[in-house]
């Protein structure tokens, strides 16, 4: 009976996680959802719920066999603060949780130079913002800890904070490899984050109450992981400056192009890749996925999301839609953002919406990429992983709005996988980076730009980015 790699994501949604052998070939997976608590710009979760969830799932991939090593990646940056047992003194504030508007600015007056912009989504103004509005709930916590280090702490005991993670964060040093000491200084709120580690490093190993909880193997060795983009770039095969872009669609929608350490391109967002001298440029819309779902729940009869009956739709669709449902990140970072529907009539039904709600997406990506082309990294083909590279019509739809092919890699079960690949890259087990590459170069499926499309789509990005300027008028409100 072959060991396994465990790759274990902590989604937005749901908990995945995946099993491969040692030579990251896919042997069981499964997943698990759980809920977000919203109300205006909260956005949390139960920090045990995401523990549950591993619980559950892992017994039924585990299986009884044994695990060598296990690797966790997640949502991000997602924190909560823990006691000195490892339980959450206060839910989870997640990556959409945006009240930390006021700590975000004054973060970035007292450290103006941080790579990573002046938004609640980087992180770090999530700790003021508990000292402020849960100061017991950060008094009584030993260390506040991101989503996939919560569950590195309950598998080893191990408190640690990857340095993907860190270096997503506002404010953080990336040369000197820490945070600003100005910053520690003025909010002592950050101490509370544990010791920075790359996501290479093997942090313990899973504990015998653990293994009891999970059907993991007592003793396996535990890694410290790292953001979801890190897993998905991996598991794409995805290393080195010049691989194409990935695309990651789950509840939102991310892209992922490597690049030179220490590139900055004002306005999207940047951190490490887990290959030395190399970082990761993304781009992020909020509610991608999201919006399928949304969509898609309007019609309890019928799953809108059918590719017969999509791909039979005359394209581009009879209506423009806008899919910032909740906010939205690159380019405008605009937490006000809503959705605009535009053309919408009597004789519109839920397959119009749907359809509409895809060419959104990938109108709002190819205003992304043609940033990042201005930027100097011109984008010639896309990888595209999760739960959305799952759907045909979106990502034909993707390569005509883009003008460039599109694949979806064989392995296709996006960042989880990725992580048992960075379990297995950190323990030797996988051998190179590499190795890693011609991992991620098995396609399952391929879709061409037709130029047809793709010059109509170009008409219809002019109507999408007027659609798209109605929201910077909510900014006043």
């Amino acid at each position: 009976m072959s060991k396994l790699l465990l790759g274990i994501d902590v989604g937005t949604s749901s908990v995945k996680v995946v099993a491969t052998d040692h030579t990251g070939k896919l042997l069981a997976d499964a997943s698990q959802r759980y809920p977000t608590a919203t109300d205006g710009t909260a956005a949390e979760q139960d920090a045990n719920a995401w523990w549950a969830a591993v619980c559950a799932v892992t017994r039924r991939v585990v299986n009884g066999r044994e695990v060598t090593a296990v690797s966790v990646t997640s949502q991000a940056p997602t924190l909560v603060p823990i006691d000195a047992s490892g339980a959450p003194t206060s839910p989870a504030l997640t990556w959409l949780d945006r009240r930390a508007s006021a700590e975000a600015r004054r973060i970035a007056e007292i450290v103006p130079g941080s790579r990573n912009g002046a938004d609640p989504f980087f992180g770090t103004a999530k700790l003021p913002w508990l000292a402020a509005h849960r100061p017991e709930a950060l008094s009584t916590a030993e260390h506040v800890v991101s989503a996939n280090g919560f569950i590195v702490r309950r598998l080893s005991g191990a408190s640690v904070l990857d340095d993907t993670t860190a270096a997503l964060m506002q404010g953080f040093d990336d040369d000197a490899d820490a945070f600003d000491s100005s910053l520690l200084e003025a909010e002592p709120s950050l101490r509370r984050l544990p010791r920075i580690v790359p996501s290479t490093e093997v942090v313990g190993t899973v504990t015998a109450e653990a293994a009891r909880a999970t059907g993991i193997t007592a003793g396996a060795q535990v890694v410290a992981g790292g953001i979801d983009s890190i897993g998905s770039a991996l598991e794409a095969g995805i290393i080195a400056p010049g691989d194409p872009l990935v695309d990651m669609t789950g509840f939102s929608s991310v892209t992922i192009l490597p690049v030179p350490r220490g590139t900055r391109v004002p306005g999207f967002i940047h951190t490490r890749h887990c290959v030395p001298g190399v970082d990761l440029l993304i781009t992020a819309q909020v509610t991608a996925g999201a919006t399928i779902d949304w969509v898609n729940g309007l019609d309890g009869q019928r799953d809108l999301r059918d590719d017969a009956t999509l791909g039979a739709r005359s394209r581009p669709g009879r209506l423009t839609m806008v899919t910032s449902l909740a906010g939205e990140r690159t380019p405008t970072w605009n937490q006000r953002s809503r959705g605009v529907i535009d053309g919408i009539d009597l004789a519109a039904d839920g397959y119009d919406l749907m359809l509409a709600a895809m060419e959104g997406n990938a109108m709002a990506l190819a205003r992304d990429v043609a940033t990042i082309a201005e930027a100097g990294y011109p984008v010639d083909r896309v990888v595209s992983t999760g739960g959305g590279s799952s759907s045909h019509v979106w990502l034909q739809i993707k390569a005509d709005v883009l003008g460039v092919p599109v694949d979806r890699p064989a392995s296709g079960h996006g960042a989880a996988q990725g992580a048992a690949v960075l379990a297995g890259l950190a323990t030797g087990e996988i051998p190179t980076f590499e190795t890693v590459r011609r991992l991620g170069q098995a396609t399952q499926a391929s879709y061409a730009p037709q130029p047809s499309l793709t010059s109509a789509y170009a008409e219809r990005l002019t109507r999408f980015a007027e659609l798209s300027a109605l929201n910077e008028t909510r900014r006043a409100r």
